[in-house]
This record gives structure tokens, sequence and C-alpha cells, in this order.
């Protein structure tokens, strides 16, 4: 990995007492989906000891935190956050989620709880949106130096709704248009997509799963092997991991069940859509 690359990475510290966990998550965060292109460097803590001793020795732009562990609980771990001068996002995962349990933590200013049982696919795409709401770091001379060497991309964000059903369509663009200086264009299928792409260039491509000229995945495929630089968000009434998983293979960075969580989906397209406006800077 270049310099430039260590010096942008986010870094996340892992706080869970099962080693297996912390070896596949840290693969996930730094290989998997959309992390393919963003990977991430992971710190892990199997205690709480073991936790306030890598808050006090670095900084992280992001703490996912299981609620049990062996010397304690992740309240605790919590509470050393929040002392912290500048406290990053905190992601708290649990096997359980009583409300009062969920509570304290939201009221010890935790970012999201979540439970075990949601997927890997959930924790992912609250990643995301944690770290594009951490506070910026410092930049180190590196990263300082290529900013320099930088230039803004202009004019909107151009995002790429691809859905048979128009009333899915309309309320989809609706939000997305919530995003400041973004132009969005509907696709009523997975060939009308293909088009538009093609002729157009989207920074971010959402795309419908469920299609009958073209599924979602064969209208994916199509995308990356025409070189479609879009990032491909699957949006899709199937929450079924397998399908997930075969959607990042073939190229998608996120996939977000139905029915949406609009205010999720405009906050994850702003993420993707600053990503791509970065790799489009680098890639010219």
């Amino acid at each position: 990995m270049s310099s430039e690359a260590e010096a942008s990475a986010p870094r996340i510290l892992m706080v869970d007492d099962n080693t297996a966990i912390q070896q596949f998550m840290t693969e996930v965060f730094t290989s998997w989906g959309p992390f393919e292109t963003r990977p991430c460097e992971v710190t892990t803590a199997g205690s709480v000891a073991e936790a306030g001793e890598k808050l006090a020795a670095g900084e992280f732009d992001l703490v996912i935190l299981d609620m049990v562990l062996g010397d304690g609980n992740g309240l605790q771990v919590l509470e050393t956050v929040r002392a912290l001068p500048a406290p990053p996002p905190v992601i708290m995962v649990s096997a359980d989620d009583p409300p009062d349990l969920q509570r304290r933590a939201m009221e010890l200013g935790a970012h999201s709880f979540l439970r075990k049982g949601d997927g890997v696919e959930s924790l992912v795409r609250t990643t995301l949106t944690a770290l594009d709401a951490a506070p910026a770091r410092a930049p180190g001379p590196d990263a300082l130096a290529a900013e320099d060497r930088r230039t803004q991309e202009s004019g909107p964000g151009r995002i790429l709704i691809v859905d048979d059903d128009p009333l899915v369509s309309d309320a989809l663009g609706s939000m997305i248009k919530l995003i400041d200086e973004v132009d969005v264009r509907l696709a009523s299928g997975g060939r009308d997509g293909i088009a538009i792409a093609g002729e157009w260039s989207p920074h971010v491509i959402l795309l419908d799963i469920a299609m009958p000229d073209l599924d979602g995945r064969q209208t994916l495929q199509m995308l990356v092997e025409q070189g479609i630089k879009a990032r491909i968000i699957m949006v899709s009434a199937f929450r079924d991991s397998d399908i997930a998983q075969e959607c990042i293979d073939l190229g998608a960075v996120d996939y977000i069940p139905k029915p949406v969580d609009f205010p999720f989906l405009k906050r994850a397209v702003a993420g993707h859509l600053a990503l791509a406006r970065r790799e489009a800077v680098q890639d010219g």
C-alpha cells in the first residue's frame, strides 16, 4: 500500500473477546466489498482493559464494540471513549437488544446499536455511514502533499436509479434529491439503465434486483463488463446474505434491503458519492 493510502486509511478499533470474530471482521474491513477500494487499518482488543490501552495509545476514526467482554462490558469502554478529547463514533454490537441497554448506550454517545443477528451486511453499511460522520483527523505531511496535487471535480453528483416500479424510483429520486448538488436520472429497467449509464457516466447507481427485462445481477454484470466506473448499490426486497455476497463479488459496493430506510439511504449515497468523486480525481 502506498504512503498516501496509508495516510488516508480509516482507523478502526474492533473490541471483541472472540478472536475468530476479530479475524473475520479484520478481513472484511480490509478487503471485502466496499473496503476493497477503501481498506481500513484495523486494531483489535479483547477486553475492557486492552481497549482502554489501545484508546490511550492512538487515535481512531471508529470503534466497533461488543457489549459483553470477559472482564466487563462495552458500556465501560464507551465511557472511556466519551472522555477522549475528540471521541470517534462507536457502533455497539450485542447478541441482545433490551431497550434499557440500547437506551443507556445511546445516552453515552453511541452512534449506532446493532444486533449480532442483523448480519455482516448491516454492520458494513453502518460502518460506512459512521466513518463518513467521523470527525476529520489532522492529515499527515504525505496526505497534505497529496491534497495539494488534487483538483476538485466540478459539477453536480450524478445519481442513476434503475427500478422498473415507477412509484419506487420516484420515491428514491425524491429522497436522493435532498442531497446537495446532485443530478438524478431514472431508468425503467436494466437495458435502459445500461444505456443511460453508458452515455451519462453516473457517479452512483441504485440498482433494483427483481426486474423483468434484465434482473439486477445481469445488469450489474453487464455494467461492470462495459467498464462503467460508477459505485453500484443494490436495492432489493431479498434479505438474503448469499445474494448480497454474489452482488458484491460481481462488483457492487453495497446492498440495501427494501423497505428502504430513507434517511440511511441518503447518508449511504452521500458517502458513496464522495468516494466516487475521489476515485474520479485519482483516475484522472
